[in-house]
C-alpha cells in the first residue's frame, strides 16, 4: 500500500486533502482510482491513517478515513549488517543507506580479500 505525507492543516474532520506534487504522483504516475486505499502520515505528529480515495480533482485529491493505525512508525525486525571495510569515506554512506533501509545494527568487518586493512593502531 503506498504511503504519503500531509500536513496537519490537510486533516479536516474525517477527509484528507491531498496538494502538490504528490497529486501528480497519485493521478499519472501511480494511476490509482477512485475507491482505492493508500496510507497517510500526518507530518507533525507521526500520525498514520489507512484512506480511501474518495475523490481526484485537478490540483487535490481528496481522501475519506477510514482508521486511524497510531504513531508507530518503527520496524519490529532488528536487521544486522556485518559490513566489509569499504575504501575511503563510503562507511559514513553505507551506515546512512543502510539506517534509511530499516538496518539496526552494523558490524564492520575485516576479511582476508578486504583491500582496506587495519592496524593495531587503527
Amino acid at each position: 500500500m503506498r504511503k504519503f505525507f500531509v500536513e496537519s492543516n490537510q486533516i479536516q474532520n474525517n477527509k484528507i486533502e491531498i496538494i502538490d506534487e504528490d497529486v501528480n504522483h497519485i493521478k499519472n504516475v501511480l494511476r490509482l482510482e477512485i475507491g482505492e486505499k493508500i496510507k497517510i502520515g500526518n507530518k507533525l505528529s507521526g500520525e498514520n491513517y489507512i484512506c480511501e480515495i474518495s475523490n481526484i480533482f485537478k490540483d487535490n485529491v481528496v481522501c475519506k478515513i477510514l482508521e486511524e493505525t497510531g504513531k508507530n512508525v518503527e520496524s519490529n525486525i532488528e536487521i544486522t549488517a556485518f559490513q566489509g571495510l569499504p575504501k575511503a569515506d563510503k562507511m559514513e554512506l553505507i551506515i546512512q543507506k543502510g539506517t534509511e533501509l530499516g538496518v539496526t545494527n552494523f558490524i564492520p568487518v575485516s576479511f582476508k580479500r578486504s583491500i582496506v586493512k587495519l592496524s593495531r593502531k587503527r
